[in-house]
C-alpha cells in the first residue's frame, strides 16, 4: 500500500493558521493555538479535543473555541467530554452572521462567517477573510443543487455574493477522482426519506412482510431518518435507555425538526440502535442502513437515476430483510463539480482535499497522489473573476 503521508488535513488554513496566538479548525492535536474552530460535532472533525481537555484545565491556557450551540451540545453530550472544563472555552456564533477574532498582542483580525454545510445539525462552512486573503474551509458538507430549499438557497446566495477566494479546502469524501463513474448522482436527501417512507407503508402490516422498522444510527446524522418516518408513521423512535449513545442519540433528536418522543423499543414502530446488532430485531424486523459508502467497494455499476437502487434489498437470500438506503450527507460526485462552477476563486487560487475519497482503487494511492488527480481535475474551474473557465494562463497550486 501507498504511503500515506500522515492526516491530508491537519487544521491549518494557509495564511490565517500563522497569525499570532495561531488558528485551527478541527483539530486538537500538535501546537496549542489561541483559537480552535468546530464545523460540526462529528468525532473525526474534533480530533484530540478528549485529551486537550487537560491543557484546558490549567487556568493559563487563553484558548477558545469557535462552534455552533448545537455542535457544542452535542459534543457535551458524549462520553469522556467534561461539561465544567469545555463549556466556558465554547464561544458560540450564530449562522450566516460573521464575528471578529483578534491575534495576539496587536490585536490582528480575522473576519469568520458560518455558513449552513446540509451535513447534520449545526454543521457549518467557514469563511475567514481579511484585507489580503479569503479562505472558505467547507467541513463536511452537502449541495443539493438541485433541490429547492430553504438551506440550498442559503449556499447558492453565499457563493454569488463571495467572491475572489484563494484558498479553497474541499470535502471530496465522494470524489469521483479516477472518473471511472463519472457524474455520479445521488437523489436529494428529502427525496430519499419520501421513497422510503412509501416502501415502508406498503412492506408492513399484518399482511405484509414485516411488522417494524429499525434504523441503524451508528453514525451521527443517520438519526435523521429515523425522526421523519417516526413523524410520519406517528410513532415514537424506540431505543433501549442502556445504549452507550442514549444521551447523544437524546440530543440531536431534539435538534431536528420534528416533534419526536423516545420510548422502549418494544413500544415503537421505528426504533433504533447505535451498535452492530439489534437486540430487538427479529425475523419480521425491517432493517435500514442510510449509506453509500458501500458503492465505491462494490464492483456493481448502480444508475442512482433508476429508482429501484434508491432503497433495496441488500441480500434477500443470506440476510432477508437488510435494506440499503441511498441517503447521505455529502456531497455526490454530480454535486461537488456543480458547487465548483459556482463558487468564485481568485486568479491565484489554491485548493486542498480536507479527506481522502472513498474506492478501493483511491485507498492504495498516497495522499500526493490524490492531491494530483485533483488538481488535474480541478483545472478548468480556476479562472480570473469575470472570464470563462479555463481562460486564465496563471498556474494554480492544489
Amino acid at each position: 500500500m501507498a504511503e500515506l503521508e500522515g492526516p491530508i488535513f491537519d487544521g491549518y488554513i494557509k495564511h490565517f493558521s500563522d497569525k499570532p496566538g495561531g488558528l485551527t479548525v478541527d483539530n486538537f492535536e500538535g501546537k496549542i493555538v489561541e483559537h480552535y474552530l468546530i464545523s460540526h460535532a462529528h468525532t473525526d472533525h474534533f480530533k484530540g479535543l478528549e485529551n486537550f481537555q487537560e491543557i484546558l484545565c490549567d487556568r493559563r491556557n487563553k484558548s477558545v473555541i469557535y462552534c455552533t450551540e448545537e455542535t457544542g451540545s452535542l459534543i457535551l453530550s458524549m462520553a469522556g467530554f467534561d461539561r465544567d472544563v469545555l463549556a466556558p472555552k465554547f464561544r458560540y456564533k450564530k449562522l450566516e452572521s460573521s464575528f471578529t477574532i483578534k491575534h495576539g498582542p496587536g490585536g490582528i483580525e480575522t473576519k469568520v462567517k458560518f455558513v449552513p454545510a446540509n451535513h447534520i445539525p449545526g454543521s457549518v462552512m467557514i469563511l475567514f477573510e481579511d484585507s489580503h486573503f479569503k479562505a472558505l474551509y467547507t467541513g463536511d458538507f452537502r449541495f443539493e443543487s438541485y433541490e429547492r430549499s430553504e438551506v440550498t438557497g442559503i449556499m447558492k446566495n453565499f457563493l454569488k455574493n463571495t467572491k475572489n477566494i484563494d484558498f479553497l479546502y474541499l470535502d471530496v469524501q465522494f470524489l469521483d477522482i479516477l472518473e471511472e463513474k463519472r457524474g455520479t448522482y445521488y437523489p436529494g436527501k428529502k427525496v430519499i426519506l419520501e421513497e422510503l417512507e412509501e416502501m415502508i407503508e406498503n412492506e408492513t402490516g399484518d399482511d405484509e412482510e414485516f411488522d417494524d422498522v429499525h434504523i441503524d444510527c451508528n453514525m451521527l446524522g443517520w438519526q435523521e431518518v429515523a425522526a421523519y418516518l417516526a413523524y410520519k408513521f406517528d410513532s415514537s423512535v424506540g431505543i433501549s435507555e442502556d445504549d452507550p449513545k442514549y444521551l447523544l442519540h437524546e440530543r440531536i433528536f431534539d435538534l431536528l425538526p420534528y416533534r419526536i418522543r423516545l420510548d422502549r423499543p418494544e413500544n415503537s414502530f421505528i426504533h433504533i440502535f447505535s451498535g452492530d446488532e439489534c437486540s430487538n430485531c427479529t425475523d419480521r424486523t425491517m432493517r435500514i442502513r442510510p449509506s453509500v459508502r458501500w458503492t465505491f467497494y462494490c464492483e456493481e455499476e448502480y444508475d442512482f437515476r433508476d429508482r429501484q437502487t434508491w432503497v433495496f434489498e441488500k441480500d434477500p437470500e443470506e440476510n432477508p430483510g437488510f435494506f440499503n438506503v441511498l441517503f447521505t450527507c455529502h456531497c455526490s460526485d454530480y454535486e461537488l463539480h456543480q458547487f465548483m462552477r459556482l463558487v468564485k476563486l481568485s486568479d491565484t487560487a489554491e485548493v486542498y482535499p480536507i479527506n481522502r475519497p472513498a474506492g478501493q482503487s483511491v485507498d492504495e494511492m498516497s495522499n500526493s497522489e490524490i492531491k494530483g488527480h485533483l488538481r488535474r481535475m480541478f483545472r478548468k474551474y480556476f479562472r480570473p473573476q469575470g472570464q470563462d473557465y479555463g481562460s486564465s494562463s496563471k498556474r494554480r497550486r492544489f
